[in-house]
């Protein structure tokens, strides 16, 4: 056989080769691209009945699909082959600890996050937690909000939607244009928050004379209310409301309305005492008959419960 004819066979054998697996490597293409759906799985759940393991794993369930995951209705066996996610609900005395497993294959435990549980109900809070954690790898502890406290972050931080709160505070008086510096001044002041905003109201002072001979007295009592632009335990926020203000600075005094802005942070939101660090601007409606217009700064910090 000649040499051009040894060649010619082998090139029929590699182009046969090719064609041959072209249909194995699509479908093994096939198979990478479009992977197997979720799967809900009920797992284990000694002491926990039936029902409420079902309802516990269908919350689940449903904070997978808000994060994109297709997932179908709670089953109690999948093949040994599917990519689930496990609830399993455990007993610690009047206590659950509920744990969510990411496993692919059954069995191999990809990732893993658990929350201590003061009751079933508690699992209403718990889910979208457990979600979060486990599908964007947080620590659990990182995914607490005013809303969704559970028996594992301390009895200290549990909270109910609104609170009635005292305040006292101290502060520190600037008035643009004029020698008052640093004027201390305290405050006391009733609010009701929740947690996006609060309403309430306060009682101001701050003045008195100096070395100078210089006079300068300010009292306020205000109405109005803050949002918050977080739930977390520090938060930003602004707020404001008006005022009845009586104003003196050397021998001019007057009363009158006014108006109040506030821009601050609360801090230590999910206990029960709380402190804020607040920078407050009164704007009175009025000016004294011979003195500037006084529209006083005020820094200061308020402690809450």
């Amino acid at each position: 056989m000649s040499h051009l004819t040894i060649t010619r066979v082998n090139l029929f054998a590699l182009v046969f080769l090719v064609l041959s697996a072209i249909p194995a490597f699509a479908q093994m293409q096939g198979e990478s691209v479009v992977p197997a759906s979720a799967i809900c799985l009920i797992g284990d759940h000694p002491g926990i009945h039936e029902s409420d393991a079902q309802t516990a794993t269908m919350l689940v369930c449903y904070e997978l699909r808000k994060q994109g995951i297709s997932v179908g209705d709670p089953v109690y066996q999948v093949q040994h082959s599917a990519n689930v996610y496990r609830v399993v609900l455990r007993r610690l005395g009047e206590k659950v600890l509920v744990r969510l497993s990411w496993e692919t294959p059954v069995g191999t435990v990809a990732s893993d996050r658990q929350l201590l549980l003061g009751n079933i109900e508690e699992m209403i809070s718990a889910a979208p937690r457990l979600v979060e954690a486990l599908i964007h790898q947080k620590p659990i502890d990182s995914t607490v909000n005013m809303e969704n406290v559970v028996e594992q972050d301390a009895p200290v931080h549990r909270k109910i939607t609104g609170e009635s709160l005292w305040n006292i505070g101290i502060f520190g008086t600037f008035v643009p244009d004029t020698d008052i510096k640093a004027k201390p001044g305290w405050e006391i002041g009733w609010s009701y928050e929740v947690p996006d905003y609060d309403v309430g109201t306060e009682l101001r002072f701050t003045g008195g004379g100096d070395e100078w001979g210089e006079d300068f007295g300010f009292i306020s009592w205000s109405i109005g209310g803050r949002y918050f632009f977080n739930n977390q335990n520090f938060s930003p926020y602004v707020g404001g409301g008006l005022a009845i203000i009586g104003a003196s600075y050397t021998s001019d005094d007057r009363s009158g309305l006014g108006a109040y802005a506030v821009f601050g942070i609360e801090a230590l939101r999910l206990t029960r005492s709380r402190l804020r660090l607040e920078l407050r601007v009164d704007a009175p409606f009025f000016k004294l008959n011979s003195s500037p217009y006084l529209m006083p700064f005020t820094l200061g910090i308020s402690y809450h419960r």
